[in-house]
């Protein structure tokens, strides 16, 4: 359950109109305020997701090769992979090897 619903449920008991179902609707407002733009982060992670998808070739790549081509961490690159669509994982031949990344056909 998230804050919004909180407050969503909260104003329900309340009659219209109220002092309470303002301060609720108020709240609410400043809620998708906050959360309609993206973070500094969410905006840093768009120009990387840029240079890993500029970076990959339709050859297969591990998290780590693209890690050092594009010179981030491979932890970073390994999340930013999950999250770009159009990215296709390969599992490694064996259950030790490390999965590789390419561009999707």
């Amino acid at each position: 359950m998230t804050r919004r619903d909180v407050f969503t449920k909260a104003m329900e008991m309340f009659a219209e109109g109220s002092e309470e179902r303002e301060v609720m609707a108020k709240a609410i407002a400043q809620l998708d305020k906050k959360s309609s733009k993206p973070t500094k982060a969410q905006l840093e992670n768009e120009g990387y997701k840029a240079q890993i998808v500029e970076y990959l070739g339709t050859e297969p790549q591990t998290a780590r090769e693209i890690a050092e081509g594009v010179g981030l961490s491979t932890n970073k690159v390994a999340a930013l992979l999950r999250a770009i669509e159009g990215i296709e994982k390969i599992p490694g031949e064996k259950s030790k090897d490390a999965p590789k990344y390419r561009k999707a056909e």
